[in-house]
């Protein structure tokens, strides 16, 4: 776009500050005069922060609140970029960090009903809240009501969206704080290197479980790849090896699901640069090259865990089921699966079959099973499992194909609304490319069944369909 201003690192509107008291332009023109007169008085901090496009004066001009709001938005945000923290960390910091934005949000209730007014209009969160209650009526035939109750209070951490989605003018700072969160679950990972441990276990793996910790280290390898090449060279020498370090605790993590998300990512989130921005494609083929190359680099020299675990799959999986000999009377007539999660996916689809289009009901998975014992795996008793390690398959057998096309008609809503995001702003390809991961990774995992799983996943997938400021490059659009 000719005459445009150069691209940033976290670029700033220029109706952003401005637009952040959209509800009395009384309390606008005073923000304007305190923003206005801080330009002359700005320090180097400021200045700095100003540079990679993080507008450091919303956390020290003092501005009248919105009726209401009794703690402001800038509070909001540091509980916010707390909480998200915390989510990387372990289980217990998350519960600590998520309590406190809940809190932060409520003492802000009253001046957010707009926003969430908006947010419920979108057609995606539509679908959301009818999968949700589909799944809460599905209760009612399961066969086991008190564990499909339980299950289904694991949705509340869904909550992450009506708290988040109002600071989508602070999206920028949001984005930092997914990138602080990664860099400081990486640190845990390299102090696991030199010898660390927590509860006896070496910290490589991080202290959540390793594939929530590969998942979000693929999201942050994915957020540096697109930064390195959206910018200048000297910024690319300041991403690349934030890319290392991002992929180094993916292949530590060593888990075969974050690879398919990357892998998947790597395919899908380029393809959608292409042709959300015009002007990309130079860019997104380079991000292709400096992924293959940096994955591929670290997983040479350290991959050798991920490489046996993953031979070891390979080879399990590609074995043929047993042939039974129908004249021996010993024999019981079972197809024996090799690899654990094939054998959980056929005996889930069993159980499906009896129900096709409403499912078992929410929660009752276990029960459903459990009485199918012609699927075995010689190596685990597959019916310890209490779900089948993929959120696809375990949808389809408790919800029914009226669920999972519920849930798959939700997911196609937020990808539309997920690439108009990019299209008005490029950098949103990061956490577009994160929901890829995640919903990628969920083939071999019950992510829904989860809360650091599930958490992970609603905060990309709210900071994707955030609404969207347009950046210099896209023009003057709005969304």
């Amino acid at each position: 776009m000719a005459g445009a201003a150069p691209w940033r690192l976290f670029p700033i509107p220029s109706e952003s500050l401005q637009t952040r008291w959209p509800h009395s332009n009384a309390l606008r023109g005073m923000a304007e005069v305190a923003i206005l007169s801080s330009d002359q008085q700005a320090g180097w901090s400021t200045r700095l922060f100003t540079k990679i496009g993080l507008d450091l004066r919303l956390f020290y001009i003092a501005v009248p609140r919105a009726k209401g709001d009794l703690i402001g938005e800038p509070a909001h945000l540091v509980a916010a970029i707390v909480a998200i923290v915390c989510e990387a960390i372990s289980t217990a910091s998350a519960s600590v960090g998520i309590n406190i934005l809940v809190l932060a949000t409520l003492l802000r209730a009253p001046a957010l009903l707009p926003s969430w007014k908006q947010m419920l209009g979108q057609t995606w969160i539509k679908l959301l809240l009818i999968w949700i209650a589909w799944m809460a009526i599905s209760i009612a035939w399961s066969p086991d009501v008190a564990n499909g109750v339980d299950q289904f209070v694991m949705l509340k951490y869904f909550i992450w969206i009506p708290i988040l989605w109002p600071l989508n003018k602070q999206w920028r700072w949001l984005f930092a704080g997914i990138l602080l969160s990664a860099f400081v679950l990486q640190c845990i990972q390299v102090a696991g290197a030199f010898g660390a441990t927590y509860h006896g276990q070496i910290l490589t793996k991080g202290i959540r479980h390793p594939t929530a910790v590969g998942i979000w280290d693929a999201i942050a390898l994915s957020c540096w790849l697109f930064m390195a090449v959206a910018l200048n060279w000297q910024a690319m020498l300041l991403c690349i090896p934030l890319a290392v370090m991002s992929a180094v605790g993916f292949i530590w993590a060593g888990q075969r699901a974050t690879l398919l998300g990357i892998l998947v990512e790597i395919m899908i989130a380029n393809i959608v640069l292409v042709f959300a921005v015009r002007g990309w494609l130079r860019r997104a083929a380079l991000r292709v090259v400096l992924a293959l190359v940096v994955i591929g680099g670290v997983y040479f020299f350290i991959g050798d865990e991920l490489t046996a675990k993953l031979k070891h799959v390979y080879n399990e999986a590609t074995k043929n089921f047993i042939t039974v000999d129908a004249s021996d009377p010993s024999d019981d007539q079972s197809k024996i699966l090799y690899e654990e999660r094939i054998a959980m996916w056929q005996m889930s689809l069993i159980a499906w079959q009896k129900h096709p289009l409403i499912g078992v009901g929410n929660g009752g998975y276990v029960q459903a099973t459990a009485a199918i014992d012609n699927v075995k795996n010689p190596n685990f008793d597959v019916h310890l499992h209490v779900h089948p390690h993929s959120t696809y398959i375990m949808i389809l057998t408790e919800n029914g194909l009226v669920g999972l096309i519920i849930f798959l008609a939700w997911v196609g809503a937020f990808f539309v609304r997920a690439f108009k995001g990019v299209q008005l702003d490029p950098i949103r390809i990061g956490v577009f490319g994160a929901a890829v991961i995640w919903f990628s990774a969920a083939a071999v995992d019950s992510f829904h069944r989860s809360e650091f799983f599930l958490s992970l996943g609603v905060i990309m997938m709210v900071m994707a369909a955030m609404p969207a400021e347009c950046s210099a490059e896209t023009g003057d659009r709005a969304h």
